[in-house]
């Protein structure tokens, strides 16, 4: 525990209303002592001094009691050591662990009550953490954020009935707002839809899904594919988003949760169908059949209860993951997002240290796998006397082809470098005499560890005496380094494990960096490896540990 707090001593107003529990520098915790009843207050109040700071919810906790919590991350540069704070329920205050009632901060924060009390006057409030905002209106008071997502639900259901034939419906915290408070929740990030789909399989509902995916993206949206939702926006970074969510019917006749939810019950058909209709914000929403049973199945029997501290993953008790989206459905939803829209088309900074390095021979032929939008295609031309572009996005491949269509020694191929014969087929048909060169940026981050494989050993196959792979990509050492963008289908490698499998295909590894440093981009500075193989001599083929020229940044 943080000790941020020297604690009033006084005890002789101790009230057995409830108490403080915990505190440190982000919350304090406690509960409520009297049972639940819908005639006492719902609420907490923080005060500094005689001044209310925020009311926060009471919730009712799995052990039975009444509990709250407060943020504070932001009240503690507004109060001063001689200030009193204090948690009141009703008109009565709660006592600390030690019987007082009211506590001192331990030191002066930068700025004072007066200030707050302008601040509050300007409209500024503090959100769930506590946080102090600055000015901006929260979700159920900002009126151009509720026309804008709402306008942006309305289109985006055009799609899913297009592609599913299944009217959508408000639904998880959107649903929960409109039934509980008739409006969007204060603290909302984004507005939650789904439909229910008719397929039978798990493995059709998915795919349904991410062809929901697709068609957003060739309608002009920007699209993030997560497992269970598909966040959609009119451009990357836009604070106007919907969430769709997709539910299916399980063998057993009952609707099942891919996302999952507090209840663990049944859930019937028949509390979602028929869809109805109702209104948001004044607009035309689809509404579930029996909204405040779905709500109890999402969030459990506490719905009513505002909970400003609820966690998904605490709080799940059931979920029906089969038909969630796999890696390689987001990977491919991904990368047609990213190359639907305009994107740099400056080589990237592996591409130019390999041509500079000299570390490569003059090569017959570089093949780019998984090229993107072509971007790499035109410098690794300077190194080869052709150069081949592989791709299986379609709206990459359009871009790729643009890109290079002035360059006549560059060839770029619609085709999926992991379906069985693509690779030997291409090398097969441009078989040039001398050094080739299997070039990938990237690549193995959006494919499975099964696809990896797969792809290795295809190259393995195909390879032959001078022939050489350059690899860059994300380690295991980046993945819980800060991400410019969310990535729910990028899979991190571990370097020596991957060395160990090149050096079993017959492959030394004549140079290998790592480290940060070698590829920022916006706001990260990714952990990446850069290899450089080349087929061994047959003495060295089975060998272990094949790598020369290592360095770890």
């Amino acid at each position: 525990m943080v000790n941020i707090l020297k604690w009033f001593s006084s005890k002789a107003n101790q009230s057995p209303i409830g108490k403080i529990e915990t505190w440190d520098k982000e919350y304090v915790r406690g509960t409520i002592l009297i049972p639940s009843d819908s005639r006492k207050p719902r609420t907490v109040t923080l005060l500094i001094n005689d001044l209310p700071v925020m009311e926060r919810p009471v919730f009712l906790r799995e052990d039975g009691n009444l509990g709250f919590h407060i943020g504070m991350y932001d009240v503690w540069r507004f109060a001063s050591k001689e200030d009193q704070i204090s948690v009141r329920y009703g008109e009565k205050a709660l006592s600390l662990p030690d019987g007082s009632l009211f506590f001192h901060p331990e030191r002066n924060g930068k700025e004072d009550l007066e200030q707050l009390r302008i601040r509050f006057a300007s409209g500024q409030h503090f959100d769930e953490r506590g946080r102090i905002t600055s000015g901006k209106l929260t979700k159920d008071r900002d009126q151009a954020w509720q026309d804008g997502v709402m306008t942006l639900y309305g289109e985006v259901d055009k799609v899913i009935g297009a592609v599913t034939g299944s009217a959508s419906f408000i639904f998880s915290g959107t649903l929960l707002g409109y039934v509980r408070d008739n409006g969007f929740i204060p603290h909302d990030k984004d507005m939650d839809c789904a439909y229910l789909s008719t397929k039978e399989t798990a493995g059709e509902v998915a795919a349904e899904f991410a062809a929901l995916g697709e068609a957003l993206i060739a309608a002009g949206y920007s699209v993030t594919p997560k497992a269970s939702c598909i966040s959609v926006r009119r451009v990357t970074g836009s604070k106007v988003m919907v969430d769709i969510a997709h539910l299916f019917i399980k063998p057993d006749g009952n609707v099942g949760f891919p996302f999952g939810r507090v209840g663990t019950a049944d859930v019937a058909i028949e509390e979602f169908l028929p869809v109805g209709s109702g209104h948001l914000s004044g607009y035309p929403v689809g509404v579930p059949a029996r909204p405040e049973l779905v709500v109890e199945h999402i969030y459990g029997q506490d719905w009513r209860i505002p909970d400003p501290g609820f966690k998904w993953s605490e709080r799940r008790r059931s979920r029906d993951p089969q038909p969630l989206l796999d890696y390689s459905q987001r990977t491919r939803i991904a990368m047609d997002d990213l190359y639907s829209r305009p994107e740099t088309t400056e080589p990237s900074t592996f591409v130019r240290w390999l041509a500079s390095s000299g570390k490569l021979p003059r090569l017959a032929i570089a093949y780019d796998l998984g090229c993107g939008n072509g971007r790499d295609l035109g410098t690794l031309s300077t190194l080869a006397d052709r150069v081949t572009g592989i791709e299986r996005g379609g709206y990459a491949v359009a871009a790729a082809r643009d890109l290079t269509s002035g360059n006549p020694v560059i060839t770029v191929h619609h085709e999926d470098l992991l379906r069985e014969g693509v690779l030997s087929k291409l090398a097969a048909e441009e078989s040039e005499a001398g050094p080739r060169l299997f070039y990938a940026r990237f690549l193995l981050n959006g494919l499975t560890s099964a696809e990896q494989e797969t792809l290795l050993r295809s190259l393995g196959a195909l390879l032959r005496s001078g022939d050489l792979l350059a690899f860059e990509h994300r380690t295991t050492e980046d993945e819980h380094l800060k991400k410019a963008r969310f990535r729910s289908y990028r899979r991190f490698i571990e370097t020596q494990e991957f060395v160990r499998r090149l050096n079993e295909l017959g492959l030394e590894v004549t140079h290998l960096e790592e480290g940060t440093g070698l590829a920022p981009f916006e706001r990260e500075d990714p952990y990446l490896v850069r290899i450089i193989a080349h087929v061994a001599k047959p003495s060295l083929s089975s060998g272990a540990g094949l790598v020369r020229d290592a360095t770890v940044g």
